[in-house]
């Protein structure tokens, strides 16, 4: 079963919404705001690589964001199928690949407090543990 890793694409956007759907894979909550095809489609337009699909014989198994600005990179939306653990190290390590390029040397990752399942995966991939936070929100 051969994996690939490649950039967003339109037609990729109803897969990865049902992916942003099951927070318990990424420990977030699906935005419509946030989420919506429109803003998908401007962070690619503007940086190929700020939105990778993972795929297993051409179906989509997994994504992450980057989220970068030249002083802070970040991984959001970090979501792999159940059943497909092994796909977080390959997006993981595409995900490192674009961002040296970029001149990072450090990502970060948020997950929900107390989600052991997500806790498991980020040690297992190397991730050093942080502090709890909450994290606050504001329309505007």
């Amino acid at each position: 079963m051969s994996v690939s890793v490649r950039s967003y694409s339109p037609s990729d956007y109803e897969h990865i919404v049902i992916f942003y759907k099951q927070g318990d894979l990424y420990g977030g909550q699906y935005d419509e705001n946030r989420d919506s095809r429109e803003r998908l489609q401007k962070r690619v337009e503007a940086d190929a690589d700020a939105i990778l699909i993972a795929e297993r014989d051409g179906v989509v198994v997994g994504t992450v964001s980057l989220i970068e600005d030249g002083r802070v990179a970040w991984l959001f939306r970090f979501c792999v199928a159940k059943g497909e653990d092994d796909i977080a190290k390959v997006l993981l390590d595409k995900a490192f690949e674009a961002l040296k390029k970029k001149g990072h040397q450090q990502v970060l990752v948020y997950t929900s407090v107390g989600n052991e399942n997500l806790n498991s995966r980020y040690e297992k991939l190397g991730f050093a543990k942080g502090g709890d936070y909450t994290c606050f929100w504001k329309n505007i």
